[in-house]
């Protein structure tokens, strides 16, 4: 048998569904019974075993009672696999038809190649780096973690890591390969052995690469048969909990393969590299969340302040700099609080929003202003002048941040625009799911694949492109990387089941950028409705106390307490059916939705639970807590 395909799946049924289709597809090539496609499971709780054995009979799947980890997973494969080649593909994976075969007709042709990589492309069409490295020397480890890299990607001795002398697309002899795509051959394999154990998860494919070299083979990124790789799908690789995983395996490869001051310079970079990662991922993390923010406060602080110091040098007023700084202050405030209520930062960003928040703003500035003491006033006119300018500054910082980063930023459409670019019968299914799932209010457009120029305006107008995983991996792979940096949502929708994966956002559902419903609970601006009336109505709990018959404990000043501070909300999802992880997110309700009582049913329960996110009411949620608390 030429080829042995092993996937390591732990809780990732939607993606492993596009993995095993496109490895399938691969294999053709390769020849009837030349290849085999083997499925360790660790222990998922999502229905991965059942659906695989269900949908691909001719897959092995070996199903492990415990997570055992990826190394351990893989070596149960490697035990029973034939192949004299052996790969090992991760799970969130896209491979096109002819990789295999175009791999396999390369290491034909190079009998000293032990091991072999391809280039990686993420679920947004971003190329990987990841996909030729070098080995992690303490340097190369602590430019890795601290991000020191990426001021000098293509030097040597700063990118040693990701192999940056290297060129993404020149097939190359590298150090160090990919676990997710780790094409190996049997014979070497035989002499160094399969992964250590001792690595549950990252750092083995470092240690088998580097011993893959020790034992006289070579390692090498072709660059010719390039992937998808979704990344990190289990594991989230930008969160610190995986930096902390990280320097584990990387004290386990530096204690095997260091010794001395190399080990002890290994460990010291590595602590090094994580704190500096810590606070770097901290302020990354804030800046993203705030920054619309941040630039709002800043903005109108300027205004303000430069307001008054164009009325002082065209009057010869000079204004103290007390009552100055209040008035910039009182500018900053307005402008965080009205952005804060309203969800101004709220994306895609929209129109009138940003001006009612200008305007909100502008009209607080004001107000405040005439009830300051004399001692802190400044000019009324330059207050009034403050207070108009300050009514397009939210306005003109979306706007500019639309121009600037198309990629990242836009304003929201009037009727959300959703591309359907799926070949065959696929398109009725999926057309079906997204207008049945999603709400009448989308503008859906089918675009035709053989169509260069529709895809490309496709992907320029719509919201977002759901494409058939039926096209092929080569299509998938090639759309993907067409909307890197267009800003452009492609995701793609496995043939058997009902979910968007990949995209500038990973998640099942495509709720990040559509609403769910012309008033559903997708949309954030009705989340922070339904999340003022929680607050509301703990108010009124709090001061009024428990209420009568069945439900009047429901009502207790713990329970207000509880959603106040935003662990709980007073009607939740009753959940239990197969397919709620599609519901928006939230927390856990006091109450359930329809009648305060849990569903019967699970058809109940689905059928409560999708009225309420798609068609969701204010005035109902305090009707029903009303009736509730007197029942």
């Amino acid at each position: 048998m030429k080829l042995s395909v092993i996937v390591v799946s732990y809780n990732v049924k939607g993606y492993l569904s596009l993995c095993i289709a496109s490895a399938l597809k691969a294999m053709e090539p390769l020849g009837d019974g030349a290849s085999e496609l083997i499925v360790v499971d660790n222990a998922s709780s999502d229905g991965s075993v059942d659906w695989v054995n269900l949908n691909h009979p001719s897959v092995q799947v070996i199903a492990l009672p415990e997570n055992v980890g990826f190394s351990a997973a893989n070596n149960r494969g490697y035990a029973v696999s034939r192949g004299d080649w052996i790969l090992l593909l991760n799970p969130d994976t896209i491979v096109a038809q002819d990789t295999f075969i175009k791999v396999f007709e390369h290491v034909s042709r190079h009998p000293e190649i032990g091991g072999l990589g391809v280039p990686m492309f993420d679920g947004s069409g971003r190329w990987l780096p990841e996909s030729k490295r070098g080995i992690p020397t303490p340097w190369a480890s602590f430019c890795r973690l601290s991000g020191l890299w990426r001021l000098a990607p293509r030097s040597p001795r700063m990118n040693g890591y990701y192999f940056g002398h290297v060129d993404a697309a020149e097939t190359a002899d590298v150090e160090v390969l990919s676990g997710a795509f780790m094409w190996m051959r049997r014979a070497a394999l035989d002499q160094v052995g399969m992964l250590d154990e001792a690595f549950f998860m990252y750092g083995e494919d470092i240690d088998l690469s580097l011993r893959i070299l020790q034992g006289g083979w070579v390692n090498r990124y072709f660059s010719e048969a390039p992937i998808v790789h979704f990344k990190g799908e289990s594991t989230k690789k930008g969160s610190l909990s995986y930096v902390r995983v990280f320097h584990d395996a990387m004290r386990i490869f530096s204690e095997k393969h260091f010794a001395g001051g190399q080990a002890w310079a290994m460990r010291w970079m590595i602590r090094l590299g994580i704190r500096l990662r810590t606070v770097s991922a901290f302020l990354h993390g804030w800046v993203q969340r705030h920054i619309t923010a941040v630039l709002d406060v800043a903005l109108s602080a300027f205004v303000a302040w430069a307001t008054l110091e164009v009325h002082g040098a065209y009057t010869g007023m000079q204004h103290p700099l007390m009552p100055k700084l209040t008035l910039t202050g009182v500018a900053a405030v307005s402008a965080w609080w009205t952005g804060r209520w309203f969800g101004s930062s709220d994306q895609p960003f929209q129109r009138l929003r940003s001006l009612v928040v200008g305007s909100v703003a502008g009209l607080s500035l004001v107000v405040v202003y005439s009830a300051l003491p004399e001692t802190l006033r400044v000019s009324r006119l330059s207050a009034l002048f403050s207070g108009v300018l300050l009514t397009v500054v939210p306005y003109f910082v979306r706007g500019l941040m639309v121009w600037l980063k198309p990629q990242s930023y836009r304003w929201r459409t009037v009727r959300p625009k959703v591309g359907l670019l799926v070949p065959g019968s696929g398109m009725a299914r999926i057309r079906e799911w997204v207008e049945g799932s999603y709400g009448s209010s989308l503008d859906v457009r089918t675009l035709d694949a053989d169509n260069r120029e529709e895809v490309l305006e496709g992907m320029a107008t719509c919201d977002m492109v759901l494409v058939g995983s039926e096209i092929g991996g080569k299509h998938c792979l090639s759309l993907l990387r067409q909307a890197d940096g267009t800003g452009a949502d492609v995701r793609i929708v496995p043939d058997r089941l009902l979910l968007a994966l990949g995209g500038i956002r990973r998640d099942g559902a495509p709720t990040a950028r559509l609403s769910w419903g012309a008033d559903g609970l997708g949309r954030s601006d009705r989340m922070r409705v339904k999340r003022r009336l929680d607050i509301f109505w703990s108010l009124v709990t709090l001061f009024m106390g428990s209420g009568r018959g069945k439900h009047g404990q429901a009502f207790g000043r713990r329970s207000a307490w509880k959603v106040l501070t935003g662990k709980a909300t007073w009607l939740g999802f009753h959940r239990g059916w197969e397919g709620d992880v599609r519901l928006p997110s939230m927390p856990e309700g006091i109450l359930f939705v329809g009648s305060g009582d849990r569903a019967s049913t699970p058809a109940e329960a689905r059928r409560l639970d999708l009225r309420y996110a798609s068609d969701f009411g204010w005035m109902r949620d305090l009707e029903l807590l009303m009736n509730l608390r007197k029942d």
